[in-house]
């Protein structure tokens, strides 16, 4: 059985659609100028193949098309509610007893739609494309790997084992882990904890020497200490070492797994969970910023669509300042990791509402 959907909705998302694709475009083509810059010194000066360059530009395309969605959602909203006014036909729904607010839930339910669609973006198509865009710019670049790395983060499955490696310190060049933790995960559940202070790459092997082994059984834990064990890691130190990941491009899991080993090794997690929270917080700007872009695009147009472009960039540099302050205090302990997070979002959300209530009256 299919469900309807009521001739506002469609009539109100066909225009969103088209303005959207618009919207994206845009903000996509201006990412993309931005980056064609980068690369073109690339091949200039570093003398990279220009086929090396074209892959980096294919694989940043799902990043700028994430990182667009919010903005694009923001536009459309705008425009079609400015054109919808202009046209007087926002004036005939209501005369004919269809509330703003009934007119805001359909433009903020494709917003939702939006915020949907860009976590799946950056959780699902995002990672794999950064990681191999970081991989072919290293290629490309010829740039050799630091021979120290803090705080080093890698994951790898074998035989229906997914192990989680953590480092606070590697040494490339002598093949030595400092602080290590590893947490090992079968169907999902995590079965093995290894703790060692030194892991070395000996014979083709990494040896872990000195460690604690934590095993769990269902409702006991059984702890055993070890004075060498050697795991089946296939990666040589220089494979561990190439490249390394920032925290903005992990996924929301990864993250987690990430902050429950920092807290292993005594570690701060501050930026991490901040970065978790920013995840879900950016992601649902795109519902609020088209609550907001209702009472806002019903304000007189003189300018047509300038106005809302206008509006559109103002709403934008104000929103995303925010977040850059908020997120630099979160992730240096001066503000609580959910409100730096959060706190932009909640400020628009507030305005969207304070407005279309005004608007309303």
């Amino acid at each position: 059985m299919t469900m309807a959907i009521p001739l506002l909705d469609r009539y109100l998302w066909r225009y969103l659609r088209d303005i959207f694709l618009f919207g994206l475009a845009i903000f996509s083509v201006l990412l993309l100028i931005n980056h064609f810059y980068f690369l073109a010194n690339l091949v200039l000066r570093h003398g990279a193949p220009l086929s090396v360059a074209l892959e980096l530009l294919a694989l940043r395309m799902p990043y700028f098309l994430a990182f667009s969605f919010p903005m694009a959602m923001l536009l459309s909203a705008l425009m079609t509610v400015g054109r919808l006014s202009d046209g007087q036909e926002i004036t005939a729904m209501r005369t004919g007893g269809i509330s703003l607010s009934r007119i805001a839930a359909s433009v903020v339910a494709a917003g939702v739609l939006v915020t949907g669609l860009t976590l799946f973006f950056n959780e699902v198509l995002v990672p794999g494309a950064e990681d191999r865009y970081r991989r072919a710019l290293d290629r490309a670049a010829a740039t050799p790997a630091s021979p120290v790395q803090e705080h080093v983060l890698f994951r790898e499955v074998q035989d229906g084992i997914e192990s989680v490696y953590y480092a606070r310190r590697f040494r490339v060049d002598t093949g030595v882990m400092e602080g290590v933790v590893v947490n090992q995960f079968e169907h999902g559940r995590l079965q093995r904890v290894i703790e060692a202070p030194t892991a070395r790459y000996l014979g083709g092997e990494w040896v872990f020497l000195n460690g604690t082994l934590r095993l769990f059984t269902g409702a006991t834990t059984v702890v055993t200490t070890f004075d060498r064990l050697t795991l089946a890691l296939r990666r040589t130190p220089k494979e561990i070492a190439l490249p390394r990941r920032d925290p903005s491009e992990m996924t929301i899991r990864e993250l987690r797994t990430y902050i429950r080993l920092l807290r292993r090794s005594g570690e701060s997690t501050v930026r991490y969970i901040v970065e978790v929270q920013s995840k879900f917080a950016v992601p649902a700007s795109a519902a609020l910023f088209a609550l907001l872009a209702v009472p806002l695009g019903l304000r007189p147009h003189r300018s047509g669509s300038s106005i809302g472009i206008g509006l559109t960039i103002l709403i934008l540099v104000i929103y995303y300042i925010m977040s850059a302050f908020t997120l630099t205090l979160g992730q240096n302990a001066r503000m609580h990791p959910v409100i730096a997070a959060w706190l932009p979002d909640v400020l628009l959300a507030a305005a969207g509402i304070v407005l279309l209530r005004r608007a309303e009256g």
